[in-house]
């Protein structure tokens, strides 16, 4: 199996093959990652697309590992992905009113519960809620690079993600085991 580095020479010479292989690389990270927060599986696939033309639109200015590459292709999915949401949210971001969100805990507890009933619960939350964790939770991604990317205050994300980790925790407690 040929390394990345030449894998990525041989796709900035226009090589469909090794250009179709960094797109299996992480096709599914970035599709998947597209549709927990878009939420629609058309979506989400236009946006994998749209990702992975801009990456190799760009490629030979780009530099780095194969991590980073996944990385870098599924940055752009993300902001795509908060590009959509934030035009078609039918819910705005609210105003933090006081700073009980400021000590937030990542603890979420839910190690005990099917990962069927967390899906569920997660993407029947207003969105909002829906999209701070989901970027936190599951992409890594800081409170401020969330506010950066969202073109919000901070303080409204970590209130988003603290009411939302309430409402998820007992929505999945009251939906038992």
């Amino acid at each position: 199996m040929l390394g990345f580095n030449i894998v990525l020479e041989r796709a900035r010479n226009g090589r469909q093959d090794s250009l179709m292989r960094l797109y299996d690389l992480c096709c599914d990270t970035v599709f998947n990652t597209s549709y927990r927060i878009v939420l629609n599986a058309q979506d989400a696939e236009e946006i994998t697309q749209d990702a992975f033309l801009k990456t190799f639109s760009t490629l030979d200015s780009f530099e780095g590992s194969e991590r980073d590459f996944v990385a870098f292709v599924k940055t752009i999915a993300i902001n795509r992905s908060i590009d959509m949401f934030r035009r078609h949210s039918k819910e705005p971001f609210y105003e933090e009113i006081n700073n009980t969100a400021d000590q937030i805990e990542d603890d979420t507890d839910f190690e005990d519960f099917p990962i069927e009933k967390i899906k569920e619960a997660l993407n029947n939350l207003p969105d909002g809620y829906r999209l701070t964790i989901t970027l936190r939770l599951l992409d890594g991604m800081e409170f401020s690079e969330i506010a950066e990317r969202m073109g919000i205050k901070e303080s409204t994300v970590r209130s988003q993600y603290a009411r939302g980790l309430e409402k998820l925790r007992s929505t999945v407690i009251s939906s038992g085991t």
